[in-house]
């Protein structure tokens, strides 16, 4: 009863308190004190403070047993401990000081119990400023014994944390001694994770930490343990590794530290200096980092599976400063050095720098789908925001290389930045700007675009902008606008300040106006949608998740055609309306299109309504495909067929079927080299083969055609029923005959047109023709020649259409008249009338014939070789200024080479046979001269310098008076006069003309006595001239008013005698007025005359020439006086003749009546070379 007296209690809580008081330094307050008989004692309210006051203990409750007083009861030597609060710093020596382990021992010696139940409790354990906390919520001390060491025992059950970090159970064995203390088989457990191995730490002898001797542990960790960790970084995944350490807390070896997780392997060796202190410093030598490529791509949906790099490096930690530097090992083919520095205070301050390089056997690059790509970066930021992002990265795909260059800024949650994209033939600028807490960014953006493709380069470029919304993670949206739109290929060049302006161009309300953006683009779970605000009549919409699930439609409704093509200079016309749909899905792989052309028009041509459809699997490439175009419900050409499209040029097959298809249209796009197109066209089509060259086998049937060149102003027909095979890229001519209206011998076409891929398109033609009408061109003054032209032979045009060679081998053919006018500046021009188009070159300028102007084809070579005979008449203009010209017909053989470089050359002779010169000069003389068989015309190169060596005959009309020229007046008869003029030098410059004086039929004295007088060559220039200018003789330098009178009556009579008969048809009349010869000097006077001029073949074997006429003014006006002569051919050639003439004489003297001559003769005309020739002719013929 005494022992539970408040007095006796209160007495022992006293002797306690003055024994702590007494024996230590440190002061102990002790609120409640108990214990009994059955040998509980409890103690309440502990305080234990140290020499400067501060509490270094407190404890709610500490109980325990002794031995009992009372004998039946079992002794119990636990102790139990509950709301301890125990501060231990292990920096302060005064608290060391006053609270003295160094007799440890002693303490040993006084523990009285086996087992140590402790609860609700926690140390504070303070060193330099760092405070750590291990919170015990209930822990037991099992089998505590004491040795002559110290103590050993088991922690069991134990549930508490150590810091923030939660222990669900703490198990291992402990030896606990002055020197050391050790834990084997460390065993601590939470949340899916532990931690096991062996720790040994040793003490001074103030017991004080000292070191810890080699040490291990093994652990794996739940992220989840480090929850704020884990949340911002998402990581999920068990983190396992090995510990092996060693050392004192200034100098802290980890030898090895091994950490794994399905994410990564590392391997490492760490120092750690000062491990207690506020400023640690960590040295690390990472030996080894490893990434899982395949977690990577499945958790992170990275599609492309490839091995990253193993990495090694160093790692720094120091006064807070983190420093890290990684490459790549030897092994790996990819080359990178990542440089970082942190400083892991309250604001963490960060900088990255990485380069990198990888190698041409790298499997990054081969999933990436790229040859090459080296990167450079640098990004720096701190734990509030990013701050700035720099990069500059080159990489090659396809062999074309790719600079990305970033350039970013974030100050006040405000993002400044720059992303480039550069290519030899891509272009992107962007600017970058936005507030980081709204999550709402602008995106300004300059794109161009050059490339190459089969019709020339191509230009595109655009201004645009995209407003990007990330407020909301999950569902992304974005809005795009284009401005500044430019497009340019090798035909067309289109400027836009904004998609609306297509309005304008297209003439119809095609795109919507009234929206601020183009499109809507938004990111929803990975998935991507896309919607236009382009309007009704042009939508694009769908959505796009990878290459395995997207669908896109592209609708396109009431566009005019013709408004649409005028962007590209097509005359095409019409309405228009497509269907585009591509949709790829596990159920679902298709592409179609649907596509119908209304009222489909070229220029003023309808060509009906055409249907395109194509259908087709994404993952075979192969598509369907239907044409059908059809006018009033009938159609004309129907195709069937498919499309494959593989990793190069697509596929195609297609049949196509025509059936009276009026090609008329092509007329309408022609230009001024062919016109007048027409032609009905059937037959049976295959193309095949792939895009950039494909095939065709077939026949086509052409009827009803025809076509008219306008340079030669002549209609062309073709026969019915042509037929044109094609095979391959040939283009094949059969059974095609052409003709004209006023021909009917045909001309037949043989040979082919080839072609790759309808370019390089190349002839092989060869036209041969009895009779082919090849001109008819009225008189133009820019034109080098006009006239009519048949001619027979053949006609090859071989080679590139871009070097056509063009060899013509004839002979001309009756009809043919040719007038070439005199030009100085003969040009390639001239022959300029074929041009060639490249279908995929299509332009205005080669469709409107109203605008078009010739262009010179470059690259023509063009060889005639033409024979010449009497069936072409010629006409030369000799001099331009006086109208002198040469009109005949004759034979020659010409080679005439012309290029598009300039060369013009003619070879060869032309042989007069018959003809005119008509002879202008000096506004007096205008005489036609009959030209002489065999003057030549030679040509050797230059067309302009050929040289001539022609010769002709002025008849006299009714002769001269020599009686002047003679000094003789008793001569006063006129006398047949002829003047030969003689033309030499060059066509275009020839020389000074030759004259001869002669007097056929006259007898030898007379003529002798006047060429006598003619011998001085300027006499007989002069006398030329006068009987060219006056018609007679004369004295000195005179002119007679006869003269002059003749000159107009020898007028007036071509006038008659061209209405009579002409010189054209089998009767030629001409009439005639001759002035007789009035001399006062010679005193000689004739009668004036009026004649008739009669030439007639009066049937084959008969020819009728004769001169008669009758005086005027004098006595014998009754008399008919003149030359007759008729010819009679006797043989079938008309080499022998026999003929009966009857002609004036050539004296008459004063009083003398007229007198004539009568006879008969017969002559035989044979053409040799040689004497023996000619005598073997005639001994043939007379056999």
């Amino acid at each position: 009863m005494i022992i539970n007296a408040p007095s006796f209690q209160d007495y022992i809580r006293k002797n306690i308190i003055s024994y702590v008081n007494l024996n230590t330094d440190n002061t102990i307050e002790i609120s409640d004190s108990k214990f009994n008989l059955k040998g509980d004692l409890i103690i309440s309210g502990i305080i234990l403070s140290d020499v400067n006051s501060d509490t270094i203990i407190k404890l709610e409750s500490l109980s325990t047993k002794y031995i009992p007083l009372i004998s039946n009861l079992q002794y119990d030597s636990s102790l139990n401990i509950d709301g301890l609060k125990l501060f231990i710093n292990q920096g302060d020596k005064e608290l060391e000081e006053g609270f003295n382990l160094n007799n440890i021992n002693e303490v040993f010696d006084n523990i009285f119990f086996d087992n140590l139940n402790i609860t609700n409790s926690y140390v504070i354990f303070v060193n330099d400023s760092i405070q750590n906390q291990i919170s015990i919520y209930n822990s037991s001390l099992k089998e505590i014994n004491r040795n002559k060491d110290g103590v050993e025992f088991n922690i069991e059950g134990f549930s508490g944390s150590y810091d923030n970090l939660s222990i669900d159970a703490f198990y291992s064995t402990v030896n606990l001694n002055k020197s050391s203390i050790t834990l084997n088989n460390l065993n601590v457990n939470n949340k899916e994770s532990f931690l096991r191995g062996n720790i040994a730490v040793n003490f001074d002898d103030g017991f004080k930490f000292k070191k810890i001797s080699n040490s291990s542990i093994n652990f794996n960790i739940n992220p989840i343990l480090f929850e704020s960790f884990q949340s911002n970084y998402n990581i999920n995944d068990n983190i396992s590794g090995e510990l092996q350490f060693y050392g004192t807390k200034e100098d802290l070896t980890i030898n090895r530290l091994k950490l794994s997780s399905e994410l990564f392997e590392f391997n490492a060796q760490l120092n750690i200096l000062d491990v207690l202190a506020e400023e640690i410093e960590i040295n690390a030598l990472i030996n080894d980092l490893d990434i899982n490529e395949e977690y990577l791509s499945y958790n992170y949906e990275i599609n492309q599976k490839f091995n990253l790099p193993l990495l090694k490096g160093d790692l720094n930690f120091n006064n807070k400063n983190l420093t890290v530097n990684l490459s790549e090992t030897e092994s790996s083919e990819t080359k990178l050095n990542l440089i970082g520095t942190a400083n892991l205070d309250d604001s963490f301050n960060y900088q990255i720098g990485i380069i990198s390089k990888l190698g041409e056997n790298d499997e990054i690059l081969e999933a990436l789908n790229l040859n090459y790509i080296d990167v450079d970066a640098l990004i720096r930021g701190s734990s509030k925001e990013l701050n700035y992002v720099n990069s500059n990265i080159n990489l090659i795909k396809n062999n074309n290389e790719f600079n990305l260059k970033t350039n970013s800024y974030i100050r006040n949650n405000t993002l400044d930045g720059s992303i480039g994209i550069y290519s030899d033939n891509i272009n992107i600028e962007s600017s970058l700007s936005g507030n980081i807490l709204k999550k709402v960014f602008d995106v300004d953006s300059k794109i161009d675009i050059n490339f190459e493709d089969r019709s020339g380069d191509i230009e595109f470029s655009t201004q645009s902008n995209l407003k990007i919304n990330l407020s909301n993670a999950k569902n992304i949206i974005s809005f795009l606008k284009l401005n500044q739109l430019y497009f340019k290929n090798s035909n067309d060049e289109l400027k836009l300040e904004n998609l609306f302006e297509l309005n304008k161009i297209l003439d119809t309300d095609f795109i919507n106006q009234e929206s601020e953006f183009d499109f809507e683009i938004s990111l929803t779970e990975r998935l991507f949608q896309i919607d236009s605000f382009l309007g009704e009549r042009f939508k694009i919409n769908g959505y796009f998740k990878d290459d395995d699930d997207l669908n896109f439609d592209i609708k396109i409704s009431d566009v005019l055609v013709n408004n649409f093509f005028d962007i590209n200079k097509n005359p095409i016309s019409g309405s228009i309306n497509s269907d585009i749909n591509i949709n790829r899905s596990p159920e679902n792989r298709t592409f179609k299109l649907d596509s119908n052309f209304s009222n489909l028009q070229i220029k003023d041509y309808n060509l009906g309504h055409l249907n395109v459809n194509i259908f087709g699997n994404t993952d075979y490439n192969s598509y369907a495909v239907n044409i059908d175009l059809s006018k009033e419900e009938l159609a004309s050409i129907k195709g069937e067929g498919s499309i494959i499209v593989t990793d190069e040029d697509p596929n195609i097959d297609i049949d196509i079927i025509i059936e009276d298809f009026d090609i008329s249209f092509i007329e309408k796009i022609g230009s001024n080299t062919i016109s007048n197109i027409s032609s009905i066209v059937s037959g049976k089509i295959n193309l095949w083969g792939q895009t950039n060259n494909i095939q065709h086998n077939g026949k086509l049937y052409l009827n009803q055609s025809k076509f008219k060149v306008p340079y030669l102003n002549i209609e062309y027909f073709l026969s019915e029923n042509s037929e044109i095979d094609l095979y391959n890229q040939n283009f094949e001519f059969n059974n095609v005959n052409i003709q004209t209206e006023s021909n009917n011998l045909p001309t037949s076409l043989l040979g082919k047109i080839t072609h790759q891929d309808y370019k390089n398109w190349n002839l092989d033609l060869d036209f041969q023709s009895e009779r082919l009408y090849i001109l008819n061109k009225e008189y133009n003054e820019n034109e080098g020649f006009y006239g009519r032209a048949y001619m027979g032979g053949d006609i090859k045009i071989n080679g590139p259409t871009n070097q056509v060679s063009i060899n013509i081998n004839g002979v001309t053919k009756s009809g043919t008249s040719i007038t070439i006018p005199q030009s100085n500046n003969y040009t390639i021009d001239d022959f300029s009338f074929i041009t060639f188009t490249d279908l995929n070159s299509y332009s205005q300028q080669s469709l409107d014939s109203e605008s078009i102007s010739s262009n010179i084809n470059k690259t023509l070579d063009l060889n005639i070789n033409l024979q010449i005979n009497d069936s072409a008449e010629v006409e030369i203009t000799i001099d331009q200024e006086t109208g002198s010209y040469i009109s005949g017909k004759g034979n020659g053989d010409l080679l005439m080479e012309i290029d598009s470089d300039g060369k013009f050359n003619i070879y060869g002779d032309y042989t007069t046979n018959e003809g005119i010169y008509n002879f202008r000069n000096l506004a007096l003389i205008d005489k036609k001269f009959q030209l002489k068989k065999g003057g030549t015309i030679t040509w050797d190169g230059d067309p302009l310098a050929a040289q001539m060596n022609i010769q002709a005959t002025y008849e006299v009309p009714g002769g001269a008076n020599p009686a002047l020229l003679l000094d003789n007046p008793n001569f006063n008869k006129k006398i047949p006069t002829d003047v030969d003029i003689k033309l030499t030098g060059e066509l275009t410059k020839p020389n000074s003309p030759d004259f001869e004086i002669f007097f056929p039929n006259t007898s030898s004295t007379v003529t002798s006595e006047i060429n006598y007088r003619l011998n001085d060559p300027e006499v007989r220039q002069l006398q030329a001239i006068s009987l060219l200018t006056q018609g007679i003789f004369i004295n000195e330098v005179s002119v007679s008013i006869e003269g002059v009178t003749n000159n107009i009556y020898e007028k007036v009579s071509e006038v008659f005698s061209d209405i009579l008969g002409g010189s054209q048809g089998p009767l030629e009349v001409g009439l005639n007025y001759l002035q007789g010869d009035k001399s006062e000097i010679l005193d000689i006077k004739t009668e004036d005359r009026f004649g008739v001029t009669l030439s007639t073949k009066i049937s084959d074997k008969i020819l009728f020439n004769g001169k008669i006429g009758v005086p005027i003014g004098g006595i014998e006006e009754t008399l008919i006086i003149g030359d007759v002569q008729i010819d009679f051919i006797l043989n079938e050639d008309g080499t022998l003749r026999a003929k009966v003439f009857n002609k004036e004489n050539e004296f008459r003297y004063i009083g003398d009546e007229l007198g004539y001559t009568q006879g008969i003769g017969l002559s035989y005309q044979v053409d040799f070379q040689t004497f023996r020739s000619l005598l073997s002719k005639i001994i043939t013929n007379n056999n």
